[in-house]
């Protein structure tokens, strides 16, 4: 008899020491849950790209999206520190950020690093090719003259993502595509859209065939600007300063009132140059790329 007790008690023992055990885990598990959710995660961001990444235009100088989505996602998650680094240089096409990707030591130290990366691209090969083209009063020329373009084109930017992706295969990027910066002045000029959307489609078909590559279209919002109903952009062609069709007379156009000083008519726009986004263009690129980054970044579901 005294033996069956002294094995209940061992047994009793083992029990009890096996479930404090268990108890003493799971508090240590629960407390360290809590401990790495109150401590902010630590993410960076780094931008590649042209003027639109630079920020030209942001009447702050503070870097235009990529200032303001840093600013965004530290006010918005509490368990998330986002850090930027900003390699965008004015004026360059996709060959030449490309160049940029694979030469610059402190850029591919930077993409190797990022946890996530933003592009912005293809704007100047396109306003290359329309200053060289639009003038033409051939419509079949322009047509093939386009067709060529975007074969250039999509090996370019194919080129430049597969560069990026050889430095960080797991990173998410995300695209912007690019807009019409004079719609408003030349509503009826169908060629400049029909080019625009030309380049967005190809820069959306390479990035459809990559892995964790998203493509941001802003082309409807920043070329139309506040007119963003049938009936406004309506108003807008009535009061469009050339005929439709006049594409020689939409080239001199373009030229003069990227050199004037008036207040530009597209309110996303700058006052400045007529051509890049201001303050609250920016703050529209910076709202639909958090909308993305929500549904592609992990760490912003949680």
């Amino acid at each position: 008899m005294a033996k069956v007790t002294k094995k209940h008690r061992l047994r009793s023992f083992f029990i009890g020491l096996i479930g404090t055990v268990i108890v003493i885990l799971g508090v240590l598990v629960i407390y360290n849950h809590f401990q790495k959710a109150s401590r902010p995660q630590t993410i960076k961001l780094t931008a590649v790209g042209d003027s639109l990444t630079q920020g030209v235009g942001d009447p702050k100088g503070k870097g235009g999206y990529v200032n303001l989505i840093r600013k965004k996602v530290n006010h918005q998650k509490s368990n998330v520190t986002m850090t930027t680094a900003n390699f965008g240089i004015s004026g360059e096409t996709t060959n030449q950020i490309n160049h940029r990707v694979v030469t610059s030591k402190r850029l591919k130290r930077n993409l190797r690093q990022a946890d996530m990366i933003t592009v912005t691209t293809g704007g100047n090969d396109l306003i290359q090719f329309l200053k060289a083209n639009i003038s033409l009063g051939n419509n079949q020329g322009l047509k093939d003259h386009l067709d060529s373009y975007c074969v250039t084109y999509q090996k370019r930017v194919s080129r430049l993502f597969r560069s990026i992706r050889y430095l960080n295969h797991s990173a998410p990027v995300f695209v912007f595509g690019i807009y019409n910066p004079v719609y408003v002045y030349f509503p009826q000029v169908s060629f400049i859209g029909t080019a625009i959307a030309h380049n967005n489609r190809i820069t959306k078909q390479v990035i459809d065939r990559q892995k964790n590559m998203y493509f941001i279209p802003i082309d409807k919002k920043m070329s139309d600007g506040q007119y963003q109903t049938a009936s406004a952009r309506k108003r807008l062609r009535q009061r469009a300063v050339i005929h439709d069709g006049n594409n020689q007379g939409a080239n001199a156009g373009i030229e003069g009132l990227l050199s004037n000083s008036k207040a530009e008519p597209n309110e996303y726009l700058s006052n400045t140059d007529h051509f890049h986004p201001n303050e609250t263009g920016y703050q529209i690129m910076t709202d639909l790329l958090y909308r993305d980054m929500i549904k592609h970044t992990n760490w912003l579901k949680e």
